[in-house]
């Protein structure tokens, strides 16, 4: 295997610095013991699955600070950990990231993918007891007050995953199914079909 020039090792320093810092310095969500509350939902237990390859598991420690933080916290979390993807020059340093050593693929292991990530952040919904979805649910719905899309789609998704205490986001969630954004009408349809097939079973 060809080893990574200087130009790749200081590239490599840079997005490592960038990718570790600049979210902390830009992130517009509430922190929670130190650091941004959505740090929590993508901490994946590396214990279990050091490879970071599926099935992924979310760490316990994730778990407890998402549960401990309050549900208001959690909800903007859970989307925001939803929204998150690879910046530019992070895609870049994925391209590359084969080429370096096994000694620095161990010790700076690639982030997980977008699909990984959310892949895992909704599964973490399946640990919290039903009461505390509940007191999510207003919570995620308020912040659909944002025009971005992809905080739209993370919000369609978060309640279709939480669609046994999700009722209260239909109405919300209908008028996002006339959307002009394609994506987040389908994400809104998918979700309205999910939580009004729960709430008939329930009933």
């Amino acid at each position: 295997m060809k080893l990574p020039g200087k130009k790749l090792w200081l590239g490599a320093v840079l997005v490592l610095i960038t990718s570790g810092i600049l979210p902390w310095l830009l992130s517009d969500e509430p922190y929670y013991q130190g650091k941004p509350v959505s740090g929590w939902a993508i901490d994946y237990s590396r214990r279990l699955y050091p490879s970071g390859t599926a099935p992924l598991s979310p760490s316990q420690e994730g778990l407890d600070a998402l549960r401990e933080m309050g549900p208001q916290k959690a909800a903007i979390a859970l989307v925001h950990a939803l929204m998150r993807s690879d910046s530019t020059i992070y895609q870049w340093y994925r391209s590359i990231y084969s080429r370096f050593p096994l000694w620095y693929q161990q010790r700076f292991p690639v982030r997980l993918t977008h699909q990984q990530e959310v892949t895992m952040v909704l599964g973490a919904v399946e640990f919290f007891q039903p009461d505390y979805e509940k007191a999510m649910v207003p919570f995620v719905i308020a912040q659909l007050d944002k025009p971005d899309p992809a905080r739209k789609v993370a919000i369609c998704e978060l309640l279709a995953k939480m669609s046994g205490a999700a009722a209260p986001g239909l109405p919300a969630l209908r008028r996002l199914t006339t959307s002009t954004e394609p994506v987040v009408r389908e994400a809104a349809r998918i979700a309205v079909d999910r939580i009004a097939g729960q709430s008939n079973l329930l009933k």
